[in-house]
């Protein structure tokens, strides 16, 4: 979404009509609709959703603070929310990354998506569940094995280019991001510091196949 239908859509909730049909929503509805909004009237360029459903991983390479994760956080907390009943895998290199970074830093899934919309956050499990049934589950690439047996409708994977056992654990994911997601398809999400390991340079080379490479640096 663009700028001007941000602005038009803010400009739209003006009218008497529209603005009483939205307070008629449900309170949930109504807090998700202006989280996302808020995104999109905030987000980078780099930060901003690639259009049309062709494609199924969009790596995002980029320098420390160009907001990788806030923008992951971001758009899986919303496919979560905008499609109930489904389950997401959020994995990063260690435990501690999943929980520290992904679910807990200050760009984290626990920061960005509304409290109001979350059931319950099992620190313990690294496992969100919101209100309408969807769940993101963490799993720490460090242990590749547990990848197996879980299916998942896409994924977000942080700092991919950090894994230590990268290959072992993206050929685990990709048997596991599975179940289907009709009008979405299963997206996975990658957010990484560049490095020249092979998976990087092999997703890097796919840009405009089956894979969207975003760039973006620090400053």
């Amino acid at each position: 979404m663009d700028d001007d239908i941000v602005s038009e859509t803010l400009e739209a909730l003006k009218h008497p009509d529209t603005r009483k049909q939205f307070l008629a929503l449900p309170v949930a509805s109504q807090i998700a609709f202006t989280w996302r909004m808020r995104w999109y009237a905030t987000q980078h360029k780099h930060q901003t959703l690639p259009k049309g459903n062709w494609w199924t991983i969009w790596v995002l390479l980029a320098g420390r603070g160009a907001g990788k994760t806030r923008t992951a956080a971001e758009q899986i907390g919303w496919w979560a929310w905008s499609h109930p009943n489904t389950r997401w895998l959020v994995s990063a290199p260690t435990s501690a990354d999943v929980r520290g970074t992904c679910f807990e830093g200050d760009s984290g899934l626990v920061n960005v998506i509304p409290k109001e919309l979350v059931l319950d956050y099992n620190k313990a499990l690294h496992e969100m569940v919101l209100l309408n049934g969807s769940i993101l589950k963490g799993i720490p690439a460090s242990e590749p094995s547990r990848f197996r047996g879980p299916q998942f409708h896409g994924a977000w994977c942080d700092e991919l280019a950090a894994w230590d056992y990268l290959d072992e654990a993206w050929d685990q994911i990709m048997f596991s991001v599975r179940l289907p997601l009709n009008d979405l398809g299963n997206k996975i999400l990658c957010t990484t510091t560049p490095q020249p390991k092979d998976l990087i340079v092999d997703l890097v080379g796919r840009d405009g196949d089956d894979v969207i490479v975003t760039t973006a640096s620090t400053y």
